[in-house]
């Protein structure tokens, strides 16, 4: 009997050990969430010209809150504000990767909101309006997170600790939110002295970037970004002190066609895909996730990012039916939740998704890749690349001068290899490779080797 309750003993703090091994943050610890819906947090005039109403009518702006259930913590807890995507013409809160989001961290011990915004293009859909839709939406995302400051005692929210987070252009509007807050850089031909009030036609006044969606006297700033494919108009507006304070966790694929990785004018053709794409009518130029992370390591901002090679466009949706899909969406999961407990709360280290390496060198979709080993530093890497890619029948190369190729290999995702067969001194056989994601290792006669992502 002794011994049964010594073991029943023992198997207790075992449990209580076990439990108290779990992160608050990091681990998921709470298996129930209340979910607030629908609350009210201001109104504007939409902009839905599917009906014709443009600016016409003024309607309710609405958000989501969502908290562990039973939280016996008295700890004020950090806010994510999550915000959907749709090329600003379509998407709600209710949209599954934003649920998602919003349910796993709160599962955590987060508060975490979903938020609707305006939606909808003046026309005709050009530059001009095009930057008028993406200005709205961040007013209504700085009325928002006044809002949620305002419910702070009602919620437990620290409101030292509010980050804010979106997919495409819920992205943009967390990350313009962040970096775009000093009056030059707000564009010349928007008029922000131009009031609702004073309108001729209902609606299509401005304002001062908090907007008119709600006057509560609360700060609009966030203190994290959390950026899944987004991009901002230009990388200096990262460089105020304000913006320069606030970390960045960011993932985008570099198959991106729309919204950059790199650098590029978003046109017509890349948010309304029934368009014809020529001749290209531009919209806006913008500098996606490569570049402002390349920025903000330059500067030495905090920033961790995560490229996905050969991705499109925010490849993670549809995670619930597709098994590739679902795969993305493990490591926007794996990779924010580590780096928003390092980066963002600072409580220490803890497993997840490291950041891996992007391309040396990125230029409109022409990758520039790394060296490896030990090619030395003068041999004009940025001119090393593989073409074509993706790849045909046969796969040439560019290679510094005294790079002689002695062997090349191609490893599929599952690690498996293949040798390659030599064509030339900088082209190899790759016919027989089935269609997929590759890596080309190229090896040469001193043991030195290159390494090319390519796809077929």
């Amino acid at each position: 009997m002794k011994i049964f309750k010594s073991l029943a003993v023992l198997f207790i703090l075992l449990s209580l050990n076990t439990k108290g091994q779990d992160k608050r943050f990091f681990d998921k610890i709470f298996t129930d969430i209340t979910i607030d819906s629908n609350i009210v947090y201001g109104a504007n005039y939409t902009y839905d010209n599917t009906q014709g109403q443009a600016g016409t009518t003024q309607d309710s702006l609405l958000l989501d809150i969502y908290y562990p259930t039973n939280d016996q913590s008295t700890e004020p807890r950090p806010l994510i504000i999550w915000v959907h995507g749709g090329y600003f013409l379509v998407g709600s809160k209710a949209d599954e990767d934003i649920v998602h989001f919003c349910k796993e961290y709160a599962a955590r011990g987060f508060v975490t909101a979903a938020i609707n915004y305006r939606l909808g293009f003046e026309m005709p859909i050009d530059s001009v309006n095009a930057v008028r839709a993406v200005y709205r939406a961040l007013q209504d995302g700085r009325s928002a997170t006044r809002y949620l400051r305002s419910v702070a005692d009602e919620y437990n929210i620290d409101k030292n600790r509010v980050y804010m987070g979106g997919t495409s252009a819920g992205a943009f509007v967390a990350i313009n939110i962040a970096y775009f807050n000093t009056p030059e850089e707000c564009p010349s031909y928007l008029d922000t002295n131009e009031r609702l009030s004073v309108n001729t036609i209902p609606g299509f006044g401005l304002d001062g970037y908090e907007g008119l969606t709600n006057t509560i006297e609360e700060s609009s700033e966030i203190q994290g970004i959390i950026n899944i494919n987004g991009a901002t108009k230009v990388v200096s507006w990262m460089d105020d002190p304000v913006s320069a304070s606030i970390p960045m966790i960011s993932l985008h694929g570099t198959a991106d066609s729309t919204v950059p990785y790199g650098t590029r004018v978003i046109n017509v053709a890349d948010v309304q895909t029934n368009l014809p794409k020529d001749p290209p009518v531009p919209l806006i130029a913008v500098q996606g996730s490569y570049d402002m992370d390349k920025h903000a390591k330059k500067m030495g901002y905090q920033s961790s990012f995560y490229t996905w090679y050969h991705a499109p466009h925010s490849p993670h949706l549809g995670f619930k039916d597709n098994d590739t899909a679902a795969a993305y969406m493990d490591t926007v999961m794996s990779f924010t939740v580590k780096h928003v407990y390092e980066d963002f709360l600072q409580l220490g280290t803890v497993p997840g998704l490291e950041e891996n390496k992007p391309p040396c060198d990125y230029n409109n979709g022409d990758f520039l890749p790394c060296r490896t080993s030990s090619v030395t530093e003068n041999s004009g890497l940025s001119k090393v690349f593989a073409y074509p890619n993706p790849m045909e029948n046969e796969t040439k190369f560019v290679l510094p001068q005294e790079f002689i190729l002695e062997k090349a290999l191609a490893i599929d995702m599952l690690g498996k290899k293949y040798e390659l067969e030599m064509l030339s001194s900088s082209s190899v056989n790759t016919e027989n490779l089935e269609a997929g994601k590759y890596q080309l290792r190229l090896i040469g006669s001193s043991g030195e080797e290159l390494r090319f992502n390519v796809m077929k």
